[in-house]
């Protein structure tokens, strides 16, 4: 009894784990995302701080034209700037698409594995109890569920 206890634990803990992965994966694609969106707004701060900076020193004509042209180079900057940040996204989000497959093959896995035990383990007692019964009827239900538990394994397999 301990035993099966046990075990069930242990399969239970398996089939979480996937879910645990999947957690800490979620949780470490948030803090790049909001890295890139601190990094992102402190770039953007930073560079919109620095033409006011210019604009408050515009006294006269010329130094009104040499801002106007230092503009096509400031955005771009920017330009350069927002390309480079949406690159970023793309591939965070890429790379969470890989990992989020990933996990998805190997939890298939682990509840693959897990039919098979309690198929297996539904298996013993059954073999157990038709030991016990009459001689008759026993060869045909233990026929039945030996069909019927590789029937559901087989099932099982095609679902996942």
């Amino acid at each position: 009894m301990q035993d099966q206890i046990n075990q069930s634990m242990q399969q239970m803990q398996q089939m979480m784990e996937p879910t645990r992965k999947l957690n800490a994966l979620l949780l470490n694609h948030a803090e790049r995302i909001a890295h890139l969106n601190l990094e992102a707004a402190r770039s953007y701060t930073e560079l919109a701080t620095q033409q006011m900076r210019k604009m408050l020193e515009i006294r006269d004509p010329e130094s009104f034209q040499s801002y106007l042209t230092d503009q096509s180079k400031v955005m771009q900057t920017l330009s350069n700037k927002i390309s480079e940040d949406a690159n970023a996204l793309a591939d965070i989000g890429k790379d969470m698409g890989q990992e989020v497959q990933q996990i998805a093959q190997e939890n298939a896995s682990v509840v693959t594995e897990a039919v098979q035990q309690q198929t297996e383990t539904a298996k013993g007692p059954a073999k157990g109890r038709s030991n016990s019964s009459s001689g008759g009827g026993s060869k045909g239900s233990g026929g039945n569920a030996a069909t019927g538990s590789s029937s559901s394994a087989s099932g099982a397999k095609s679902s996942a």
